[in-house]
C-alpha cells in the first residue's frame, strides 16, 4: 500500500533572551533583549510571548521586525509567524529593499509580502530629505503583485499639499498595473491650460488600453483611446482621438489602425490606416515632429510572401495629403493594386542574376492615370580579392503603359525598352602607422564606375513615382540618379571617386573618414523629369566631398560638400559639430544650405549640469534666408534623488506660418509616476545626444 508523502517539518523557532520561562507544548515567555529567529524572520523586542499551538508571536513594548527584506519598528506586535498575518501598531516601516519607508497608525500583515497601512504615509525620501509624501487613510502594498493602492488621501511636496484622490493606485517594479496614471499638465497659446487624465487598463499580459480624456481651455473636451494587442501570430494597435472644437465650432478626429499578421510560415498581412479630420490637425494638436512629418497620411494594405530566392507583394494603396494655403503639396497617386515580385535564380558560375517585376493601377482624381507595368532582368559577375574588386552588369528594363485622363479617356499605350550595362571597380590599399600616439591603420580606396544606358526621349510619358535624388556617396554608384521607374536616365559616364579610412588598430573604431566624387559625362545626360534637355554643355556632375571623424578633445565633425564647379556655386553643404564628453554634457552645432530646396538653416543645441543636481537644455534653430526662427527651446531640469523636476518651453513654426508656444513642467516623485506634462520626447527629438537625467526608481 503507497504510503502518502510525509508533510514537511515547520522550521524550528529560536528565542535568546536576558529571562525566559518555558512552559512546555504551550507557551514561551522572554524579556530583556529578545531576539527571535524563524524562517527569514527576526524579531527585536523587550518582551516577547510565543503560543506554539496558535504560532503567534505577541511583543512589546519596542519592537523591531525584519522579514523578507523588510524592517519594520513599533509599540506592540501580534502575528502568526509562518502565516505572516498578523498587525503592529504605532509603526514606522523601511520596504522594498529599503526603496519605500513611511509611518502608520497599524500595520496589518495580509501574508507573506503583503502589507495593509492604516492611516499612513509613504515616501521614497530619505529622512534627512523628506521632499513629499503620499498620505491615506488606507493603502496596500502587495509586493506578490508588485501593485499599490491607497484610498482618501493627499500628495505632499515640500510641506504643501499638492492634491487630494479619492483612491490611486500604482506599480511597485514599474510593470503594467490597472488604474489612473498620473495626471498631465500643459499650456499652450493656441489651445490654453491643457489636462489630461488618463486610465490604464492591463487587460491581459497581451492586451491594454489607455483611455486619455483631456481638457483644453480654448477648445474644450477631448476623448481619446489607444488599444493595443499582441499575440504570436499578430499584433497591432487602435488609437483615436475626437473633439466638438469650440474655437472652429468643427467636429474633430483622429484616427489609426495598425495591424501586421503572419497568416501562414512565410505568408503576411500589414495594415496601415491613418486619418484626421481636417488639414491642421496636427499643428493645433500635435507635437513639432508631427507637424513636420504628417503630410500624407498612408491608408494601405499589404499581403507579402517570402520564398527561398525568389519574394513578391500585393498592396493597395492611397494617402490623405494635408495642406495649407502656405504649404501646398502634391497629391501623390493611388496604387489600387500595385503588384511587385523579385526572383534571384543561381546559374552558378559565380554570376549573380536577379530578376524584379512589378504591374501597377496608378489613379488619380486631376492627372493622368493608367496601368504600368515593367520588368527588369540582370546578370551581373562579381570577382574580387583582398585589394581589388571588379563587378561587370548588364540588364533591360522594359516598360508597358496604358494611360487615361482623370476623367476616364483613353490615351493609348506606350513601350519603353532599355539596355542598361555598368562596370564598377576599385582597388584597396592599406597601411599602418601612428597618430596622437595611437596606431593606427590607413586605408585608400580608388573606384571607378562605368555606366552605359541609351538615350530614349520620356518626356511624354506619364510620372506616376519618380523624382531626382539627392547627391549622395552610394548614388555615385547606381544605375538610375531617378526614383521611383518613370524616368530612366540615359548615361555614358564614368564616375570618379577615392575615399580614405583611419582606423584605431587596438580597438578598430573608425577614427577619419574622407570621400571625394565626381561623375564625369562622356556624353551630355538628357533625359529630364518633364523635359527633355537638348543641349550638349554638360560634361561632370556635381563634386561631392565628405569629411568627418573624432577631434581631439572628444569633438565630433562631419562635413559634406555638392558643388557645382560649372557655376562656381555650392548646391548643398553640411557641416556639424559635436562634444560629448560623457552623460548630460552634449553641446551640437549644425549649419546646412540648400540650393534646390531653398533652405539655409542654422541650429545649435546642448545639455550641460549646472550644479547642485541642476541641468540645462537648449535648442535654436534659425532660417537665415528667412531671418526668423524655426523652433526655440530652453528648459531646466532638477534632479533631487527622490524627486525631479522639468520644466522647458518650445516655441516653433507651424504649417500655416504661425507659432505655436508650449510650455512643460513636469513633477516626478520616485517611485510614483510624473505629475504634468512630461518634455523627454521633445528633448529627444530635438537635442542630439541628450540623456534621461533622472531614473524613477523601483519600489521593489
Amino acid at each position: 500500500m503507497a504510503q502518502s508523502p510525509a508533510a514537511t517539518p515547520e522550521p524550528p523557532i529560536f528565542i535568546e533572551s536576558d529571562q525566559a520561562n518555558v512552559q512546555e507544548g504551550d507557551y514561551t515567555e522572554a524579556k530583556g533583549n529578545v531576539i527571535i529567529n524563524r524562517d527569514a524572520v527576526e524579531i527585536k523586542a523587550d518582551w516577547v510571548k510565543y503560543q506554539q499551538q496558535t504560532d503567534m508571536v505577541h511583543a512589546g513594548d519596542k519592537v523591531t521586525m525584519e522579514k523578507d527584506g523588510d524592517t519594520l519598528t513599533g509599540k506592540r506586535l501580534d502575528i502568526a509567524v509562518t502565516a505572516r498575518e498578523g498587525e503592529l501598531e504605532d509603526a514606522t516601516y523601511l520596504m522594498g529593499q529599503g526603496m519605500a519607508r513611511g509611518e502608520a497608525v497599524k500595520v496589518l500583515f495580509e501574508g507573506k509580502d503583503k502589507y495593509r497601512i492604516q492611516t499612513g504615509s509613504m515616501t521614497t525620501c530619505t529622512p534627512e530629505q523628506n521632499a513629499w509624501f503620499m498620505h491615506a487613510k488606507e493603502m496596500q502594498l502587495d509586493y506578490t503583485q508588485n501593485y499599490g493602492q491607497a484610498w482618501h488621501g493627499w500628495l505632499e511636496f515640500q510641506s504643501v499639499p499638492v492634491f487630494y484622490y479619492p483612491w490611486i493606485d500604482f506599480p511597485l517594479d514599474g510593470s503594467r498595473k490597472t488604474g489612473f496614471l498620473m495626471p498631465n499638465f500643459n499650456y499652450s497659446n493656441t489651445n490654453g491650460f491643457e489636462f489630461t487624465q488618463p486610465f490604464y487598463w492591463n487587460i491581459a499580459p497581451n492586451y491594454d488600453a489607455t483611455i486619455f480624456p483631456s481638457y483644453f481651455s480654448k477648445r474644450g473636451l477631448m476623448l481619446g483611446g489607444e488599444f493595443r494587442y499582441l499575440q504570436p501570430e499578430f499584433r497591432g494597435q487602435v488609437k483615436l482621438e475626437g473633439i466638438n472644437d469650440s474655437m472652429t465650432d468643427d467636429r474633430r478626429y483622429s484616427v489609426l489602425f495598425q495591424h501586421s499578421q503572419q497568416l501562414a510560415d512565410r505568408l503576411r498581412l500589414d495594415l496601415n490606416y491613418q486619418r484626421v479630420s481636417d488639414d491642421y490637425y496636427f499643428s493645433d494638436f500635435g507635437d513639432r515632429l508631427a507637424v513636420a512629418s504628417q503630410v500624407n497620411l498612408p491608408q494601405e494594405a499589404v499581403l507579402s510572401y517570402s520564398g527561398s530566392n525568389w519574394s513578391t507583394y500585393l498592396r493597395a494603396q492611397q494617402y490623405q495629403t494635408l495642406q495649407t494655403s502656405s504649404t501646398l503639396v502634391e497629391e501623390p497617386y493611388k496604387r489600387l493594386p500595385q503588384w511587385y515580385g523579385s526572383y534571384t535564380p543561381n546559374l552558378g558560375g559565380g554570376t549573380q542574376t536577379s530578376v524584379t517585376a512589378e504591374v501597377t493601377r496608378f489613379g488619380h482624381d486631376i492627372k493622368t492615370q493608367g496601368d504600368r507595368s515593367w520588368i527588369y532582368p540582370t546578370v551581373s559577375l562579381p570577382l574580387a580579392n583582398q585589394y581589388s574588386f571588379i563587378t561587370p552588369k548588364i540588364g533591360v528594363h522594359a516598360t508597358h503603359y496604358r494611360s487615361e485622363t482623370g476623367t476616364g479617356q483613353d490615351l493609348g499605350s506606350e513601350d519603353r525598352v532599355l539596355p542598361i550595362a555598368s562596370v564598377h571597380t576599385g582597388l584597396f590599399f592599406e597601411r599602418e602607422g601612428s597618430l596622437f600616439g595611437s596606431n593606427i591603420v590607413q586605408t585608400l580606396e580608388p573606384q571607378l564606375y562605368y555606366l552605359y544606358v541609351p538615350f530614349k526621349d520620356q518626356s511624354h510619358l506619364p510620372n506616376y513615382d519618380s523624382g531626382e535624388t539627392d547627391l549622395s556617396w552610394s548614388s555615385l554608384f547606381s544605375e538610375n540618379k531617378y526614383s521611383g521607374n518613370d524616368r530612366i536616365n540615359d548615361a555614358n559616364e564614368i564616375t570618379l571617386a577615392l575615399s580614405s579610412r583611419v582606423f584605431d588598430d587596438d580597438n578598430g573604431v573608425e577614427r577619419f573618414y574622407a570621400g571625394l566624387g565626381q561623375r564625369i559625362y562622356l556624353s551630355s545626360p538628357k533625359v529630364g523629369i518633364s523635359t527633355t534637355n537638348s543641349t550638349n554643355d554638360v560634361k561632370s556632375s556635381d563634386l561631392l566631398l565628405m569629411l568627418g571623424g573624432t577631434l581631439p578633445y572628444d569633438i565630433r565633425a562631419s562635413y559634406t560638400l555638392q558643388q557645382d564647379l560649372r557655376n562656381d556655386r555650392t548646391v548643398r553643404a553640411d557641416l556639424n559639430f559635436n562634444w560629448s564628453q560623457s552623460d548630460f554634457k552634449s553641446l551640437n552645432l549644425r549649419y546646412s544650405v540648400n540650393r534646390i530646396s531653398k533652405t539655409e538653416q542654422l541650429d545649435a543645441s546642448g545639455q550641460w549640469p549646472l550644479g547642485g543636481g541642476w541641468y540645462g537644455v537648449a535648442r535654436y534653430n534659425y532660417s537665415l534666408k528667412d531671418n526668423q526662427s524655426l523652433e526655440a527651446l530652453a528648459g531646466l531640469e532638477y534632479n533631487a534623488g527622490c524627486w525631479a523636476l522639468r520644466l522647458a518651453t518650445q516655441r516653433y513654426i507651424r504649417t500655416d506660418q504661425k507659432y505655436k508656444l508650449n510650455y512643460f513642467l513636469l513633477l516626478e516623485l520616485g517611485g510614483l509616476a510624473g505629475i504634468g506634462m512630461n518634455p523627454i520626447s521633445v528633448l529627444r527629438q530635438s537635442i542630439p545626444g541628450y540623456a534621461d537625467t533622472y531614473s524613477s526608481p523601483k519600489l521593489r
